[in-house]
């Protein structure tokens, strides 16, 4: 496929700065309001009543949890947000990196797509939402530059949002336009060739501020600790809103991406010797090792061009109620490439095979909300009904990975870069061959009450929804390959169709005082259906429940909020990747997984701001469907992790003064598959940070400095649930410089 880059070139990089410089300088923050996508945002007017206190590391309020802006503290339901100040802080490239500081959660970094362990449980298969709205099969679903804060709705979702993962889910809130002139550019620069550039401008377009744009753009260059392992990346954002009158607003929303880089999942891999009746551990080799080849990068780069389209609008009907809609298309088209090692391994050689595969990605989602207050003699009811559809389709072509043999990698011996013409030849004989095309859609109807009573000491939670969800599908392996290839043509697709499912919630919280809460609930849900395994039978639709309970307190008149929340989730009809027949899965049988989470964020001084969890997590195969593993632990989940974040600022609320942070990550030794035969170790990592801003000519100038993994441990991020394991990245330099205009 042809690539295209985004790129800034010196004469162009200098006319963008002398047009900021030349642009009246930055105004103050906004008040908010709850915006058409995701809660609260800087920039628009509101005519609510004024939000409690927020400080740098806290956000009270979320809109992912109940689909309102409701406080985080009058909400029966974990949930965490990471505000922009941390991923700013952190010098976080993506988000898998921002929500590292939330309880229960395991971002897995190197995944060919976005992917969390949520309480246990992964978040799907590069499942993101986005302002409320999902995002499927995404690399790098929304770039960070283009965020403003992100949330983590633990527990099952579907209530509200569908057929989703149990664990929970992440939604990524995306900036906004604001009323003021405002513009930004950062400069970023680190190890392994680290460039990356970002700008963000936004103001508005009329006097009356009817009108309201924000233009972003970011180029991301890089390698990798990994050897042959290299991006080269962009993407643009354009956002508008629109407001005619006081009760309409209208957001309209673009973004474009343009990917290239190596194959993100599988190059740095590392094999597990097996011995039988031992407990195993990864292969210690040098970090840097990959299984790919430096001829990949120059002749089977992975490419991505993704467009996404969204608009949102409001319409505020009277004082009590309003008429929320959001929407977004995706077309993704992407061509998959790269060496992995999914075959085996001898105890010294992988058997690599290579895969090019190029495919379209069609993502529809949408919903419409009706929100209001009611009261009830003294009882006070904020109400919600709403509709959702949800489309996906994807059509693969090529082979799912051709068996290398003459090209065997000796883990200890590597030799690279003698086989490229071959694999040439592989990608054309697949080039018009159908690998498989699936097809989903998810219809639901939903309704909420939150009711207060004495004077909203005591919250009650209700919601239901019902929901059908169909997904189609072909995909040729094994004997059928060797039959139709290379004329493959993906059809006819099978349908599995379940039959419409109710997903209940039913939540309680009481004040005990004005500072904290107590809270519990019950909720069950649904996934999608699971397909069929290799021999053709369908699977049952994934099923989950989960009882939650918790204590949550604000500290220092609201600056510091503190939460501990008990959770017991189970997941019936689970189904994993079947490593004998690629493309297929088995069945694992159900899974429970409970535990406790702690977490603490905002301002304990006027100096000193934090961000920190704890969470202890059994997660436990109960019934495998007689594979062997019943009672084993569930492969890479840890039974302790935690983290702390802290930042010093000399001078906070000042133009000028310097800021120091310290981080630690610990996490306990996991189990890398179900069998229970290795584990991933226990590790512990530090980070650093060291900034200094000043006002040059009165605009605003930040320098940062971050040391990621201080101590340089050698430490694996994850497993693939089968026999490899991945490195995490070694230490790690990032410097950058912003200009506030």
């Amino acid at each position: 496929m042809p690539h295209h880059e985004l790129t800034c070139g010196a004469s162009a990089c200098a006319l963008l700065i002398s047009l900021f410089s030349a642009s009246a300088s930055a105004q103050e923050s906004l008040p908010t309001i709850d915006i058409a996508g995701g809660g609260p945002a800087t920039g628009t007017k509101t005519s609510a009543a004024a939000p409690a206190k927020e400080s740098r590391y806290r956000r009270t309020n979320s809109f992912g949890a109940t689909k309102t802006d409701t406080p985080l503290s009058s909400t029966p339901v974990a949930v965490q947000i990471v505000p922009r100040e941390v991923i700013v802080d952190k010098q976080a490239l993506d988000t898998m990196e921002a929500v590292k500081n939330v309880s229960g959660v395991q971002a897995s970094t190197g995944t060919y797509y976005d992917q969390y362990l949520i309480r246990g449980f992964t978040s799907g298969n590069g499942v993101t939402w986005r302002d409320g709205l999902k995002l499927e099969g995404m690399i790098g679903g929304e770039e960070i530059a283009f965020t403003e804060r992100v949330e983590i709705i633990k527990g099952p979702g579907s209530v509200l949002y569908g057929r989703i993962e149990p664990g929970g889910f992440v939604n990524v809130v995306t900036k906004r336009p604001q009323e003021e002139f405002k513009a930004e550019i950062t400069q970023q620069v680190g190890n392994w060739g680290l460039a990356r550039t970002s700008a963000d401008v936004t103001g508005p377009v009329d006097a009356e501020k009817t009108v309201l744009y924000r233009v972003m753009g970011v180029y991301d260059h890089a390698d990798s600790f990994t050897d042959f392992d290299h991006r080269d990346n962009g993407a643009a954002a354009l956002f508008l809103t629109f407001r005619p009158t006081q009760n309409f607003e209208f957001n309209l929303q673009f973004e474009h991406y343009q990917k290239k880089q190596t194959q993100p999942d599988g190059s740095g891999t590392v094999p597990v010797n097996i011995v039988q009746g031992v407990v195993n551990y990864p292969i210690n080799l040098p970090r840097h090792f990959s299984v790919a080849d430096p001829g990949i990068w120059n002749d089977f780069p992975y490419v991505v061009r993704r467009t996404l389209y969204g608009f949102d609008w409001t319409y505020k009907i009277d004082e009590n109620w309003k008429l929320k809609n959001r929407f977004h298309i995706v077309d993704d088209r992407e061509n998959q490439t790269g060496i992995g090692n999914w075959t085996g391994f001898d105890g010294a050689n992988i058997t690599r095979t290579f895969h090019n595969n190029p495919l379209t990605r069609n993502i529809l989602a949408t919903n419409l909300d009706l929100t209001g207050e009611i009261m009830t003699g003294p009882i006070r009811h904020k109400t919600l009904v709403g509709l959702d559809w949800y489309k996906y389709q994807d059509d693969w072509v090529g082979d799912y990975g051709f068996a290398l043999p003459v090209a065997p990698l000796n883990i200890y011996a590597p030799v690279y870069g003698y086989f490229t013409g071959l694999l040439h030849g592989l990608a054309d004989s697949a080039r018009s061959n159908v690998l498989w095309r699936s097809r989903q859609q998810d219809f639901g109807v939903y309704a909420q009450d939150q009711i207060s009573l004495f004077d909203d000491r005591l919250q009650i939670l209700l919601g239901g929804r019902w929901d059908k969800a169909t997904v189609s599908g072909a995909a040729v392996y094994g004997a059928v390959m060797a039959d139709c290839f290379p004329g493959c043509t993906g059809y006819p697709l099978n349908t599995y169709s379940d039959k419409p499912k109710l997903s209940p919630r039913a939540a309680a919280l009481f004040k005990v005082t004005d500072n904290i809460s107590v809270f519990g609930g019950y909720v069950r849900s649904f996934g999608a259906n699971n397909g069929v395994d290799a021999s053709g039978k369908v699977f049952a639709p994934e099923e989950s429940f989960q009882w939650e309970a918790g204590l949550k307190s604000a500290w220092l008149d609201g600056d510091l909020t503190a939460s501990v929340t008990l959770f017991d989730l189970t997941k019936k009809n689970i189904v994993k990747a079947d490593p004998l027949n690629p493309g297929f899965s088995e069945p694992v049988g159900v899974v429970n997984s409970r535990g406790v989470e702690f977490d603490v964020a905002g301002k304990v001084t006027e100096n000193l701001s934090v961000i920190a969890s704890y969470t202890f997590d059994v997660a436990k195969i109960v019934d495998d469907n007689n594979n062997g593993n019943k009672g084993h632990r569930f492969n890479s989940v840890a039974p302790h992790v935690g983290n702390l974040w802290a930042k010093w600022d000399t001078a906070p609320g000042r133009p000028e003064g310097f800021e120091f942070a310290f981080g630690a990550y610990a996490s306990d030794e996991r189990w890398g598959a179900d069998d229970n035969t290795w584990k991933m170790p226990a590790y512990v990592k530090f980070d650093t940070m060291t900034s200094y801003r000043t006002l040059i000519d009165d605009h605003k100038v930040t320098f940062r400095f971050n040391v990621k993994n201080l101590s340089d441990t050698k430490y694996f991020e994850r497993s693939d649930g089968w026999m490899y394991a991945y490195y995490g990245a070694s230490r790690t330099f990032v410097g950058s410089v912003n200009f506030q205009f």
